[in-house]
Order: structure tokens, then C-alpha cells, then sequence
């Protein structure tokens, strides 16, 4: 009687699911390398600092978040920012 160390017709489907494991988790891996990688890299400000008081301004509110909402000289940024942008006076409603 020939008897074989390994059973094939088990171990072989088995092989196989660990060998598709192991190259799913190698890209995972490499992924989650390369996503850090890049989170790493990206700046984090503006790489340009404006050159115009408004520009500068409006920047500062925009770090500030909520807290802009209260900001006299943000609410006095956004006014002059809509002027300009529409090209007419903000009388705080529009026509």
C-alpha cells in the first residue's frame, strides 16, 4: 500500500486560499504604506503667502472656523470681499 504524506485533494484548495490571504494582505499593506507615505508629503498650509491685505484677512478667518462668524474684522472682510466680487456696494441686501 502507498500511502502519501500529504493529502492534496485537501491541502492543495488550502494552499491555495492562504497563498490569495497572503497576497490580499501584502496589498493592503503596501497601500496603507503608500497612503501614509503621501498623507506625509501634502502640505499642510498655504505654500503661498497672499499678497493682499484682504487675501490676508480673509485667510485668518478662514482659520478660525466658527469663531469667524463674531469677527468684526471678518464680517468686515466678507463684505468687501462680495463687493468686489459682485463689482457693486454691499448695502447688506441684494437688489
Amino acid at each position: 500500500m502507498r500511502g502519501s504524506f500529504i493529502n492534496w485533494g485537501c491541502a492543495g484548495p488550502a494552499l491555495i486560499y492562504l497563498s490569495v490571504a497572503m497576497g490580499i494582505v501584502a496589498g493592503a499593506i503596501t497601500l496603507a504604506h503608500r497612503a501614509h507615505h503621501i498623507g506625509s508629503t501634502t502640505p499642510t498650509g498655504l505654500s503661498i503667502l497672499p499678497d493682499d491685505a484682504l487675501t490676508r484677512e480673509l485667510v485668518r478667518c478662514q482659520s478660525l472656523g466658527r469663531r469667524a462668524e463674531d469677527d468684526a474684522g471678518c464680517i468686515a472682510a466678507w463684505a468687501e470681499n462680495r463687493r468686489r466680487f459682485f463689482n457693486s456696494p454691499d448695502k447688506g441686501s441684494h437688489p
